[in-house]
């Protein structure tokens, strides 16, 4: 489970030595880091927020979610109280990383962050998709690295009633694009040779239905209409809804209908033709952005196993991160070991640490 380390080419590797920790410092008994002998003491995660901090001149958040977790509403909690703990009232910057998440988790946090600063930002070291583009959307400007990307906000849905094969506990989420684009096709197929007459559209639908379930296709079209609805709002946070309805309009068709694959990588030109207001950081701010990208990505998520897990023996692992330099909250995942030794999911809650 533990992935591979991995360090950007331009950046020092600074006390790795044998022994060292994920951050080039050794570990003592009690689980606590060290500078690692012989090496150069490296920049702690609570120095690299401090040095952006002095450089941007407001406080940071970082909110980071690993491959194993997404943004969800049960961080409201913990991000209401990262922003009582922001001091004066100057506006606040939002360092994020994230694969995406929940369609509503976007627009409640970009509500909180309204209640309590007047102005905040979205730096982007590397990625912010799917739902962290929504989140994006919100912000007064999007401070992206060279190596940031943003995404579609196309939606993918899950439900009880999609289908799903034998070896699968729960349906495979189905992107509502996906669904559009095959209507689409069958729509223009069928009419190649005219109109299909009501007969034939009733065949198209039935043989539909005994595959998707009606009602599942009801849900996947309430996710489409919900992201387009999430993403105006946090766009109307910072601009005019009648004097810039057009742009709004634009951004949100471009972000939700243009891209032919949620997987499609946005960077910041691209962006910037959108119509998002798009920054370049500083060189010293963007060599920190990156520090900080570096730190995250190397944390381990699980534990080191010294022996093969049994059956139903319980690991406990960080899968996400919301901290600042005045409060620290992660996300812990229970795993639990299944038949052939691999770990599953089990529960998650955000503790502070």
């Amino acid at each position: 489970m533990n992935k591979q380390k991995w360090q950007l080419p331009e950046i020092s590797r600074r006390g790795k030595s044998n022994g060292s920790g994920a951050n080039g410092m050794a570990r003592t008994g009690n689980g606590s880091e060290q500078p690692a002998q012989g090496g150069k003491k490296p920049h702690t995660v609570d120095e690299l927020l401090k040095a952006i901090e002095a450089e941007r001149r407001r406080p940071l958040i970082v909110y980071w979610t690993t491959h194993m977790a997404r943004m969800s509403v049960a961080v409201d909690l913990p991000f209401m109280d990262q922003l009582l703990k922001i001091p004066g009232n100057d506006g606040v910057d939002i360092l994020l990383n994230t694969a995406g998440g929940d369609t509503e988790c976007p627009g409640r946090l970009v509500s909180l962050i309204r209640e309590h600063a007047p102005r905040f930002s979205v730096l982007v070291p590397y990625m912010a998709l799917s739902a962290g583009t929504t989140f994006a959307l919100g912000a007064d400007e999007i401070v992206m690295s060279s190596m940031g990307y943003l995404g579609s906000i196309d939606p993918s849905r899950i439900h009880p009633l999609l289908p799903k094969s034998e070896q699968q506990e729960s349906p495979e989420p189905v992107s509502v694009q996906d669904m559009r684009h095959a209507m689409k096709f069958i729509e223009e197929t069928v009419g190649k040779n005219g109109p299909a007459t009501p007969e034939a559209w009733a065949q198209i639908l039935t043989a539909l239905f005994d595959k998707i379930h009606p009602l599942a296709i009801g849900a996947i079209q309430q996710s489409y209409e919900l992201s387009k609805l999430t993403a105006r709002r946090c766009l109307e946070t910072h601009m005019e809804a009648d004097l810039d309805a057009q742009r709004i309009n634009e951004i949100i068709d471009t972000l939700c209908d243009n891209y032919m694959s949620h997987q499609y990588r946005i960077g910041r030109k691209e962006a910037r033709k959108i119509g998002l207001n798009v920054v370049k950081p500083s060189s010293k701010v963007e060599q920190l952005m990156l520090q900080i990208f570096q730190q995250y990505h190397n944390r381990q998520i699980i534990p080191s196993l010294n022996q093969v897990p049994q059956k139903n023996e319980k690991f406990f692992g960080n899968i996400a991160w919301l901290e600042s330099t005045r409060m620290k909250f992660r996300c812990e995942q229970e795993f639990i070991a299944g038949d052939n030794s691999d770990l599953k999911p089990v529960t998650d809650s955000w503790k502070a640490y």
